[in-house]
Parts: structure tokens; sequence; C-alpha cells
């Protein structure tokens, strides 16, 4: 008995070695397929990041390429150097926006320091967003480019595309319709030469050097026409914008241009900034130099309570140099009576003044 028993639990034994065995194995095998898995993720993954930054280098800034994506309608560019904060909430609230199934995809341009680092939070906060509504690309800048190079070097579509974008500094948040009036905006005016692109902004200055405060035009013109543009989310016509960068890149090699234009603020600011060397901060005045030239125009909203598309944070940067809570209203609710726009809007001059003129087509 004593025999049978040890023999027995001798089988008993070698049944539970084998059952231990085949645990070990099917254990190890669940680990090796984890981490393989998991390495097969990480590198679809950062093959994806290496894939954009090739495409990314395809941009030799500020000289501009034509980048290859995939067809949409609308495209997304935002720009961010180091406000991971700012960025994670713009993000946010382009995700709570409404595109009515349109294709889009958004693109997340992340500009180097002047010693050629990312910002690592930035860059977390970029790459841990999941956008729900489309394609998303993440683009390191491969050198410091400046706010030039981000707003200059980002976005040239080509001649036979249909699409068009918005670009946005990170300090911003955007209104859920404001994807609805561009895309209004864009169908009902885009034919028109003189028209350079579309604002979103709720408030604007007066630009006149004669005037001050903020531009007030009369409720009853739903949009208007404003030779200045606002850059707290701008989207441009895109062949304008075609014929804006391919001047730019021919004018920005004459030492001796500067871009000044008569009776404005702006050039003000921008002798300032020339003086003290920091000219680089103010891409925006080729552009208003650009609109003056061509007599171009730019398109704002006008709601009431002069509520936008988009507020500006106001946080410290090349724009603040401390925090400015915004106060700014922005537009939470669409009414139809938006949708019943004007084929020639009124014009608002640098002054605030408003008037009717027939402009010619180029």
């Amino acid at each position: 008995m004593k025999g049978s028993l040890c023999h027995i639990l001798s089988r008993g034994c070698k049944h539970v070695n084998i059952f231990v065995f085949l645990f070990l194995c099917l254990s190890s095998i669940s680990i090796i397929t984890y981490f393989t898995l998991n390495q097969a993720r990480q590198n679809d993954k950062l093959k994806s990041v290496i894939r954009v930054e090739n495409v990314v280098r395809q941009f030799r800034v500020p000289e501009i390429e034509t980048v290859p994506y995939h067809h949409v309608n609308f495209r997304i560019i935002v720009i961010v150097y180091n406000r991971a904060t700012s960025l994670c909430r713009l993000l946010d609230s382009l995700n709570n926006a409404h595109y009515f199934g349109d294709a889009v995809a958004l693109h997340v341009w992340i500009d180097r320091s002047k010693n050629g680092t990312i910002d690592s939070s930035t860059y977390g906060v970029a790459s841990d967003f999941t956008f729900r509504h489309g394609q998303y690309y993440i683009h390191n800048q491969t050198r410091h480019v400046g706010i030039y190079g981000q707003w200059m070097g980002t976005w040239y579509p080509n001649h036979t595309s249909s699409e068009f974008a918005v670009i946005l500094e990170d300090d911003l948040t955007v209104s859920p319709y404001f994807y609805k009036w561009l895309k209004l905006v864009h169908m009902k005016y885009d034919h028109h030469s003189y028209v350079n692109g579309y604002s979103l902004q709720g408030i604007s200055i007066k630009h006149g050097v004669k005037q001050r405060g903020y531009l007030d035009v009369n409720k009853a013109h739903k949009v208007f026409l404003y030779p200045i543009l606002g850059t707290w989310g701008f989207s441009p016509n895109n062949r304008n914008w075609r014929a804006f960068s391919d001047w730019y890149q021919e004018k920005r090699r004459d030492p001796k241009f500067h871009p000044f234009v008569p009776g404005i603020h702006p050039s003000e600011w921008y002798k300032t900034q020339l003086a003290t060397g920091k000219q680089d901060h103010m891409w925006s005045m080729w552009f208003i130099y650009y609109a003056w030239l061509k007599h171009e125009l730019t398109v704002y909203s006008n709601f009431k309570g002069h509520k936008g598309l988009t507020i500006n944070w106001k946080e410290q940067g090349l724009h603040y140099s401390k925090v400015k809570r915004s106060k700014d209203p922005l537009l939470v609710d669409w009414k139809l009576e938006y949708e019943d726009l004007p084929e020639h809007p009124v014009i608002v001059d640098v002054n605030g003044r408003a008037r009717r003129v027939d402009l010619e087509e180029s």
C-alpha cells in the first residue's frame, strides 16, 4: 500500500510538474506576446511620428514646398512652442466643435527652441491627444523657425486644391460653431479676388493712427470687410495665400525693404520692434502690407455682444509680457439668421467708418 501510495504521489507530482511547466510556458508566451504587440504599437507610433517629421523636412522654412496629404475638406493648423496647458485647452475645444461628418485633418506644429529642443510637456500633450473627427498629425519642426515659419511655412495648398484651412495659435479657444461659420463664408466669398481670408475673433481695435478704441459695426451687418487681418484664428483664401506666400519669399530677400503702411498703428509697432531687433515677432505686418498693396480685405463676423468664434486667453508669450485673463465672449449658440449673408459686405476702414463701395475684381 505504501509503495502504491508513493507511486500515486510520484505520478501526481509528475502531473503537477507538467501543469506547472505548461502554466509557465503559457505565461511566457503571454508575456512575450504582450511585449511584442506593445512594441509593435510603439513602433507604429514611432513610424507615424518619423513619417510626419520627414514630411516636415520638405519645408525648408522659410522656403515653402507643397506637402502631399490625403484629401480633406478642411485642414486645422495649430502652431505651438512651449505652452502645454494652452495646447491642451485648444485641442479640447477643437474636439468639441461640430464638423458635420466632413473630411477634416488636424495638424499640430511644434517649434523648437533656438538650441534645437522640443518642449517635452507640449509634445506629451500633443501625442496623448486623440482627435475624434478625422486625421491627426504631429509635426516637430526640424529646427527653430519662429513665428514667421510657423505661420508661413505650415500650409501651402496646390493650385488644384479645393480645401481650406485655419491657422490657430495655441492660446485660443474655438467656438463649437467655428467650422460651420468658416464653411459658410468660404462658400459665399472665396470667388471674390479681393477677399484674402476670414478672421474668427469677435473683438478688434481700430487700427488707424487717428483713432483709438474698438471696432463697433452696426449689428444690421452680419459680416464686414476690414483692411487688417485678425490673427486670433485666421482662415486664408487659399488662392490669395499662395500669392502672398510667393510674394513674401521674393520680397524678404531685399534687406532694404520694410513693409510699412501709412496711417496705421501696426506700422508704428513694427518700427518699434525693428529698432529693438524684434521685428521677427510680427509676421502679420507683411500680410498687412501685401493686402494694402493689392487692395485686399478680410471678412469678419459681427455677432451681437462681440461674440467671437475664438477667444484669446492673452497668455504670456511673444504678444503679451504677462498673463491677461480673457473676458471676451465666445459664440456657443447658433441661429439660422447667421446664415443669411450679404453678397457684398459693408467695408469698414481702419478708423472704424463703414461705407458701401463696389470693389473691382482683379
